[in-house]
């Protein structure tokens, strides 16, 4: 293992986890590939849209989601679709056409291979999404910062983004960086801002790190070039348990209480199925922690859309967001669908164990 900083509770929290699903999911609907149409390129649909990122403002849900338009390089752009939150209550969705144009797209050499599995959030009152960018080196025989998170930032869900920087790891550890993504970030408030990413080093499993970046280095970032943002002060805070290949986050954290979160994250297990965990984070004003964990799985791969697509047995959420006690949840199914699913919030924390 490298030399970064591990949290005290790891072995804690891998004790509480045990291999088993309790599916609390109520499925919300899923929308297709050949329902969604493109008003800003000449290929009208995509080949498949999936892994979707989610924004809702008032009775407007924008989704964020992933497209491939051809198979060749599977390389990925993402579009926003917008649509009504009462599509998704009343389930329109599953029968409905909807218009999507595409907002971020390969463009530099830090996602030149594609703009993979985006995440939305604010940051004050500016908009981020945070993707993985496949770099330059994707498919060179450079084993080295293959992917790296980018942060694209607007002012507002219909004004243009704009690419302002890619995150890497200290200089110890940039040369053992084979991937890092599955990135969103945590407002301590102040100029703390934590970082919650997922590098993949030599000889190390993925697991789920926290660190740090500076806010101002966001809020008053250029914007006339993409520069490189160090994750300092890094903490493993959560490793594969004994019954997983890896572990990754999900959504951006939900703010549940003045100084506490929830968020969900993803497991691939042993046997190759993606499912769905939930942790609480605790930011007391030192370092953020992990404060619980649900000790089974919330979701896991049920209906046939999330069990057979381009890749079989995912569920993989990207974006949350609490309306009254709902947490609605997007994730992609299958690799191939953009789904939907909402959790009662107070039953799902009355499953959570604390440490």
């Amino acid at each position: 293992m490298s030399k970064v900083k591990h949290a005290s509770y790891i072995n804690e929290l891998s004790e509480l986890r045990k291999p088993r699903c309790c599916d609390m999911g109520h499925r919300l609907g899923v929308l297709t590939a050949d329902r969604i149409f493109l008003k800003n390129f000449p290929q009208r649909h995509p080949v498949t849209a999936f892994n979707p990122a989610l924004l809702i403002r008032k009775d407007i849900i924008h989704v964020y989601t992933r497209m491939i338009l051809g198979y060749y390089k599977y390389v990925s752009a993402v579009a926003r679709i917008d649509l009504s939150l009462e599509d998704l209550e009343e389930g329109y969705i599953m029968y409905s056409q909807y218009p999507a144009e595409l907002v971020v797209w390969p463009s530099t050499k830090y996602d030149i291979w594609g703009v993979e599995d985006p995440r939305v959030q604010y940051l004050d009152d500016l908009l981020l999404m945070i993707y993985t960018g496949r770099t330059y080196f994707y498919f060179s025989n450079i084993n080295t910062e293959r992917t790296v998170p980018v942060i694209a930032v607007t002012s507002d869900p219909y004004s243009e983004w704009t690419k302002i920087a890619y995150l890497t790891l200290p200089n110890e550890l940039r040369g053992r960086t084979i991937t890092n993504k599955d990135v969103v970030l945590l407002d301590g408030g102040n100029d703390n801002l934590f970082v919650l990413h997922r590098p993949h080093l030599e000889n190390e499993p993925p697991c789920l790190w926290i660190g740090k970046i500076s806010k101002e280095s966001i809020l008053e970032a250029e914007t006339n070039e993409v520069k490189d943002l160090r994750i300092n002060d890094n903490m493993r805070v959560m490793v594969p348990a004994s019954f997983e290949e890896r572990i990754g986050w999900g959504t951006p954290p939900i703010r549940i209480g003045k100084d506490e979160w929830l968020a969900i994250i993803h497991a691939m297990g042993l046997d190759e199925v993606y499912r769905l965990t939930a942790i609480t984070i605790r930011y007391d004003g030192e370092y953020p922690m992990i404060s619980g964990v649900t000790p089974f799985y919330i979701m896991e791969p049920r209906e046939v859309y999330e069990r057979f697509g381009d890749r079989p047995s995912v569920v993989f959420a990207c974006g949350a967001q609490l309306i009254k006690d709902k947490l609605i949840v997007s994730y992609g199914a299958a690799d191939s669908f953009v789904a939907f699913a909402e959790f009662d919030l107070n039953a799902l924390l009355s499953e959570v164990k604390y440490l």
